[in-house]
C-alpha cells in the first residue's frame, strides 16, 4: 500500500533583481578579492584575514542567492543581502586600515549597485551599514589608518574598476532591454484585449439585434400562426358534432384527429412565443386575486383527457377551502398545465397524483404532482429544465413533445420568486413539487388600502 502523497505547497516566484545581483556580486567579489589580496600580502595578516576574504570573494554570492530564492518575499531578503555585503565591504576596509584605492571600490560599487536595484533611500541604508562595518574593521586592525597605496594595489583597483563597470552597465543595459520587451508585450496585449472587446461589443450588438428581430418576426407571426390554427379547431369541432349526430362514427373520430393535433400544434406555437418573450426578458407579472382551488380544478379538467387517454388514472387532492390569494393567475395555470402535461405524457397505464394546498405560515401556494411513469435518473435532472431538452433521444421518439414545458415553468417559477423541486427514481416515477409565494388577498388588499389611506392623508396636509 503506498502512502499518501505529501501536499506540495507552491515556491512563490523569485524576483528578477535575485539573479541580477548574483552575477553583479559575483564579479564584484573576485575583483575585491584580487585587491584586497594585494593589500594583505603587502603587511602581516591573521589567517582568518584570508578565510574571510576568500569566504566573501567566492562562497558568498551563492549563498545569498540561495537564501534569497527559499525566502518567502525574495526581493526583501535580496535587499537584506544587500546590506550585508555593505558590512562585509566595510569590514574588509577597516581591517586594510582604509586604504584608498581599495576603500573607493568597495564603497563605490556597492553604492552603484544598491543604488540601481533599490533607489536613493537603500544607497543610503548600504551607506549606514558601511560605516559599522568599518569601525568593527578598524577596532579589529587596532584603529590603524594607512590611506596610502602600493603602486601594485594602486593599479590593480584601477584595472578592476574598469571591468566591474563595464560588467555593471552590461547588465544594466540587459535590464533596459528586458524592460522595453516587456512594455512592448505589454502594449501589444492591450491592443489585443482592446480588439477583443470591440469584437465582443460588435458580436452583442449583432445579436441584440438578432434577438430584436426574432421577437418582431414571432410578434407578427403569432397572429399569422394562430388564426388558421384556431380556424381548424373550430371547424373541426363543428364537423365532429356533425358527424357524432349523423351517426358517422368513423368521421367522427378521424375528425377528433384533426382536432387533437390542431390542439397540440396551437400549444406548441404558444410555448414557443412564451419562451422567446421570456428569453427577451419581455415577460411581466399580474397580481390579481385568485381562487386556488377553482383554478386548479379548471386546470386539471382540461388535462383529465390527455391524461386519461394513456390509460392513466387521475386523481385530485385539492383543499377547496384555501383562501383567495395574490398572483399571476395566467402564469401560475400555465405552470400546472405544463407539469401536469409532462406526468401524463410519459406515463402509460399509471398513475397521475395532482395535490394542491396554501401554506399559511410562508404564503405559499404548492403545487404537486406525482406519477409512476419511466422516472428520470440523477445526472439527467440537471438538464430536466432547459429549453428543447428531454430526458434522453429515445424518449423523444417515444413519447413525442417539444421539451419547452418544463423550461417555461421554472421560468415563470424564479420570475415570481418560487422554485421547482424534483424527486425521482428511474422506473418509480417522479414527484415536481412547485412553491410560488401567494400572498392572502385579503391582508394585501388591507396593507394596499392602508398605503393609499397614508399617501393620501400626506398630500392633504401638503
Amino acid at each position: 500500500m503506498q502512502a499518501p502523497a505529501a501536499p506540495t505547497t507552491s515556491q512563490p516566484p523569485v524576483h528578477p533583481i535575485v539573479e541580477l545581483d548574483y552575477r553583479v556580486r559575483s564579479w564584484a567579489n573576485l575583483l575585491v578579492l584580487v585587491v584586497m589580496a594585494s593589500v594583505f600580502l603587502e603587511r602581516e595578516s591573521p589567517t582568518w584575514y584570508w578565510l574571510l576574504l576568500v569566504f566573501q570573494g567566492v562562497a558568498w554570492a551563492p549563498l545569498a542567492r540561495a537564501r534569497a530564492k527559499r525566502a518567502t518575499d525574495s526581493r526583501r531578503a535580496e535587499h537584506q543581502n544587500l546590506l550585508t555585503d555593505a558590512v562585509i565591504y566595510g569590514v574588509l576596509s577597516g581591517l586594510a586600515s582604509f586604504s584608498l584605492w581599495p576603500t573607493t571600490l568597495m564603497l563605490a560599487s556597492i553604492l552603484l549597485s544598491v543604488l540601481s536595484l533599490g533607489g536613493p533611500q537603500m544607497a543610503w541604508r548600504a551607506a549606514a551599514a558601511f560605516v559599522p562595518g568599518a569601525v568593527l574593521g578598524s577596532a579589529i586592525s587596532g584603529f590603524s589608518l594607512h590611506f596610502e597605496s602600493s603602486l601594485r594595489t594602486s593599479l590593480f583597483s584601477v584595472v578592476c574598476f574598469v571591468p566591474y563597470l563595464l560588467m555593471f552597465g552590461m547588465n544594466s543595459f540587459v535590464q533596459n532591454q528586458r524592460a522595453q520587451r516587456a512594455r512592448h508585450e505589454l502594449a501589444h496585449r492591450n491592443e489585443q484585449v482592446t480588439r477583443q472587446n470591440r469584437e465582443l461589443e460588435l458580436a452583442r450588438m449583432l445579436a441584440e439585434s438578432a434577438n430584436r428581430t426574432k421577437g418582431a418576426f414571432l410578434a407578427n407571426m403569432s397572429h399569422e400562426l394562430r388564426t388558421p390554427l384556431n380556424a381548424i379547431i373550430g371547424y373541426s369541432e363543428m364537423l365532429e358534432s356533425d358527424a357524432v349526430d349523423a351517426g358517422q362514427h368513423t368521421k367522427a373520430q378521424d375528425l377528433q384527429k384533426i382536432r387533437t393535433a390542431g390542439t397540440s400544434l396551437l400549444a406548441m406555437v404558444e410555448d414557443v412565443l412564451n419562451l422567446s418573450r421570456l428569453e427577451a426578458g419581455q415577460t411581466y407579472l399580474a397580481s390579481n386575486p385568485i381562487r386556488p382551488g377553482e383554478m386548479v380544478r379548471a386546470v386539471a379538467d382540461n388535462a383529465r383527457e390527455q391524461i386519461e387517454n394513456n390509460g392513466n388514472v387521475f386523481r385530485i387532492d385539492c383543499d377547496m377551502g384555501t383562501p383567495c390569494v395574490m398572483g399571476d393567475e395566467g402564469k401560475i395555470r400555465q405552470i400546472l398545465s405544463h407539469l401536469l402535461s409532462n406526468a401524463g405524457k410519459f406515463t402509460r397505464a399509471g398513475e397521475v397524483v395532482l395535490r394542491a394546498w396554501h401554506e399559511a405560515d410562508t404564503q405559499t401556494l404548492v403545487l404537486q404532482v406525482s406519477d409512476t411513469g419511466i422516472g428520470i435518473a440523477p445526472a439527467q435532472r440537471e438538464h430536466l429544465f432547459r429549453a428543447f431538452a428531454q430526458v434522453d433521444d429515445s424518449s423523444t421518439r417515444r413519447f413525442g413533445g417539444s421539451g419547452m414545458g418544463l423550461a417555461i415553468a421554472q421560468h415563470y417559477c424564479d420570475l415570481m420568486g418560487g422554485a421547482i423541486d424534483v424527486e425521482s427514481e428511474p422506473g418509480a416515477g417522479a414527484c415536481f413539487t412547485a412553491r410560488i409565494p401567494a400572498p392572502l388577498a385579503n391582508r394585501v388588499l388591507l396593507v394596499a388600502a392602508a398605503t393609499a389611506a397614508m399617501q393620501n392623508k400626506a398630500v392633504a396636509h401638503a
